[in-house]
């Protein structure tokens, strides 16, 4: 080996040195390829020219170092591993793969410089595997981020349009804004829409919404309506085309059922009670008509019931001792007055 490739050897001991004695574990260690290319030259000179003394322990320094640094960055991902963000990820992977480079090198060099030149005895084998493993770790992570990544940016995507979808369903309102979330029981979405709180005269036409193409083609199965305060009033989904609505206990909000039967239209308003019962407010059709419709279900206490029973026991409230003597189309949710 020359001069100026022991000094090269030098120099790259010195910069892993200082790497290891300032513990720089977010630089890049190896931005120049040349270095490790420079050092394989010196590799090759000493397989042609044989191993000496001075050679032999810069070759030893620089191993030290290097397993230094990877135990240095194994550390940092042992503690830190869940809040580095990608890019310090990323650097800690480059690291690792200069690492693996230089000690595959060095491995190479030993089994062909012969035992008579072999002065120095490391597992580079074993340091090698750990390199590898920890990489693997921190690929899956990574791609993981990634993949993330990839959902956040869909899903701000899907907000957007559900927004722009939904504004078609609504007369005379504003939506202040909007998000997706995904049920925890499965795969289908759920809009969260949250109202401006000056929207005294909003219509929704939440049943044409819920039976959209859009939200059929993109699984959204229900959705939240919130007010200005974050409060929820009024939420539904839909499963095997029934509608399920939840009134909510906020007083001054209602749905409105249309549908028809035989051509004739009927109606009728339901809407919330403090205590989370429901009240009738307008329209009063008949118990024929109300069994007619078998396309939505509204939440009274921890159940479910047909429209026809939850119009029941607003009855039943109204007056405890009546007995009921007596294909949905849409509904709409829209603001009542305000009670004091």
């Amino acid at each position: 080996m020359n001069s100026d490739e022991l000094e090269e050897l030098k120099k790259l001991k010195q910069k892993i040195q200082d790497a290891v004695a300032h513990k720089k574990l977010y630089g890049v260690l190896f931005a120049d390829s040349k270095e490790i290319e420079l050092f394989n030259n010196c590799i090759s000179s000493i397989k042609s020219n044989g191993i000496g003394k001075e050679e032999s322990n810069e070759l030893i320094t620089i191993y030290k170092g290097l397993n230094s640094i990877f135990d240095n960055i194994s550390s940092d991902w042992d503690g830190n591993k869940g809040s580095l963000n990608a890019q310090k990820i990323i650097v800690h992977y480059q690291n690792l793969e200069s690492i693996l480079k230089i000690v595959n090198i060095i491995k190479e060099s030993k089994t062909r410089l012969g035992q008579a030149f072999v002065i120095f005895d490391f597992d580079e084998s074993g340091l090698i595997q750990d390199i590898e493993s920890l990489q693997k770790e921190m690929k899956e992570v990574l791609e993981n981020m990634q993949q993330q990544e990839q959902s956040a940016a869909r899903k701000k995507e899907l907000e957007e349009k559900a927004k722009a979808e939904f504004s078609k369903y609504i007369e005379n309102g504003t939506i202040d804004a909007m998000s997706i979330k995904r049920d925890s029981n499965s795969d289908l979405l759920y809009t969260i829409i949250k109202l401006k709180e000056d929207n005294k005269s909003t219509d929704i036409k939440v049943s044409e919404f819920l039976n959209s193409d859009f939200c059929k083609e993109n699984n959204i199965a229900g959705f939240l309506l919130s007010s200005e305060d974050q409060k929820e009033f009024i939420s539904g989904k839909i499963h095997e085309g029934i509608r399920y609505y939840h009134i909510g206990t906020t007083v001054q909000y209602g749905i409105k059922f249309n549908w028809y039967v035989d051509g004739k239209e009927c109606s009728i308003t339901l809407g919330a009670n403090s205590d989370d019962s429901i009240r009738i407010i307008s329209d009063r059709p008949t118990d024929a008509d109300l069994e007619k419709n078998k396309d939505v279900k509204i939440k009274v206490g921890d159940a479910y019931l047909s429209l026809a029973d939850a119009v029941k026991t607003c009855r039943q409230q109204e007056d405890p001792s009546s007995t009921v003597k007596q294909a949905s189309a849409n509904e709409h949710c829209r603001p009542l007055a305000r009670t004091a």
